[in-house]
């Protein structure tokens, strides 16, 4: 218990300082440190994510270590810093991408599926926690779907672009601050096992 407890800590605490950084970053859009706190957002969700999936034990992994649900997920971990990297690569006077835009929004949502599914699976997860991956996910998928829905009447579109912002904002969050902070909860439910109490040896059995 007490290396799940540290693996969920380590992994919660990665989480909420990958939200935090997230928060800057939105606060500093256009300044010198909007690149270094975007690779840090990535870096710091990588870490976290990879240390759920790996943990310092089957017993401690949320994916338990079973192969579908570990290497599913730490794509999912290290897949927004790949494509960060790759963007470096970028020619800036050339408007295609190297990645198209397909694979960096559809290739992230089918893996995060089939990892909340295996996260549930695996039964590591306490009951009342092991869906919360899902719903997180639930939560961006929508926030963001809601956001593009607004962002289409071009007419209204300046006067929607804080609300659409604030729903992407809203999504980001369940996913690292949400996460963490139940991470932290689970981890401190986790009861110690117990230790067997030996009697004195000068104890009398009648005593």
């Amino acid at each position: 218990m007490r290396g799940r407890r540290l693996t969920w800590t380590i992994g919660g605490i990665g989480l909420i300082g990958s939200g935090v950084a997230g928060i800057l970053l939105s606060a500093t859009l256009g300044s010198s440190l909007t690149d270094t706190l975007a690779f840090l957002v990535d870096l710091l969700w990588a870490a976290a994510v990879l240390v759920f999936a790996i943990g310092s034990s089957a017993h401690d992994s949320i994916t338990a270590r079973r192969p579908l649900g570990t290497i599913t997920l730490a794509l999912v971990a290290v897949s927004p810093l790949a494509v960060r990297v790759i963007g470096l690569f970028q020619d800036p006077m050339n408007p295609t991408p190297l990645i198209p835009w397909e694979v960096t929004t559809f290739m992230p949502l089918a893996l995060s599926l089939v990892a909340v599914v295996q996260i549930a699976r695996a039964g590591v997860v306490p009951r009342r926690w092991r869906w919360t991956p899902a719903i997180a996910l639930g939560v961006q998928v929508a926030s963001v779907a809601i956001g593009q829905l607004l962002m289409m009447d071009q007419a209204s579109a300046m006067q929607t672009i804080g609300l659409a912002s604030a729903l992407g904002m809203l999504g980001f969050l369940a996913g690292t601050v949400g996460l963490g902070i139940i991470a932290l909860v689970a981890a401190a439910a986790e009861r110690p096992a117990s230790v067997p109490v030996l009697s004195s040896p000068n104890a009398s059995p009648d005593r």
